[in-house]
């Protein structure tokens, strides 16, 4: 009896408990869509993207930051101005979020309804003025030079199983023979330092690790910084889009004139054949 007594007390108070929690309405925010921005001064190159992050404003409080889709309860109804910044996950590291300094927030107003559900697909685009250094293997020239020490070679290629995006992308074949790549783009460019943002960001898709650096010439000096290493993927391999923040390194070299990608790759397990599949890099900054 005592048992079915403290059973019934228990289902009371959460009865009660059940009761007095306030209704809500339900923000739910959707994948962003990147789409070309009209007035860009540069050209932008493809629009693919990894936004998964977003940090949430409503009435110009701060909701907190939220990986999408994501579905938010909300105290309260009727009309609100959410602002939403989109996010990515920095240098691939997961539990690493940082809002994406080259694109467009997004503002909405949108009418609350208690126990109801609003849904929203966010859209931004690049900002104007954001400059890129592209190379999306559609060119004959590649912008990515293979070193002379380098046993394999980065080519273009258009297998239509692998193919997402234009005509080709570019391949490392990695084999017992041709063991090793060393590359480094060739673009030219004095990147913006002083704390300025810059990024490289990518497509890709591998079976075999790859150590990326940044390489800072000036008249007398040369210095490589290894910066991250992208680890294969488990089968089967899918394209990913990744971003790496250069603002650091290319910064701390002060009094280069030149900054260029590099790239290093040692096959991972001896006796095999692997590859690495790259499209849509671009180099980011203002």
């Amino acid at each position: 009896m005592k048992k079915l007594i403290g059973h019934l007390l228990a289902l009371l108070i959460l009865s009660s408990c059940a009761k007095e929690q306030p209704k809500v309405s339900w923000l739910k925010i959707e994948s962003f869509q990147l789409e070309e921005n009209l007035f860009a001064q540069n050209p932008q190159g493809e629009l693919s993207h990894a936004l998964t992050e977003a940090f949430v404003n409503m009435d110009g409080k701060y909701l907190g930051a939220f990986q999408l889709p994501i579905k938010i309860p909300i105290i309260g109804e009727g009309q609100h101005e959410i602002v939403i910044l989109p996010g990515i996950i920095n240098n691939g590291i997961s539990d690493t979020k940082k809002r994406y300094p080259f694109v467009e927030p997004y503002t909405v107003s949108v009418n609350l309804l208690l126990e109801d559900t609003i849904s929203i697909t966010p859209i931004t685009r690049y900002y104007a003025q954001t400059k890129f250094l592209i190379e999306d293997f559609e060119n004959a020239v590649l912008k990515i030079e293979t070193d002379g020490a380098s046993q394999a070679i980065i080519e273009k290629e258009n297998d239509p199983a692998i193919l997402q995006w234009g005509n080709s992308y570019g391949a490392i074949l990695l084999n017992p023979t041709d063991s090793l790549f060393i590359g480094y783009t060739n673009f030219g460019q004095s990147l913006p330092k002083q704390g300025a943002e810059v990024y490289l960001e990518m497509d890709y898709m591998n079976t075999n690790s790859m150590l990326t650096s940044v390489l800072s010439y000036s008249s007398t000096t040369f210095n490589d910084d290894i910066h991250i290493q992208i680890n294969p993927q488990e089968e089967p391999p899918v394209w990913k889009h990744i971003y790496l923040d250069l603002k650091e390194i290319v910064s701390f070299r002060m009094n280069a004139t030149t900054n260029e990608q590099g790239f290093t790759a040692l096959l991972d397990e001896a006796g095999t054949s692997k590859y690495i599949y790259i499209d849509n890099l671009k180099v980011v900054y203002y």
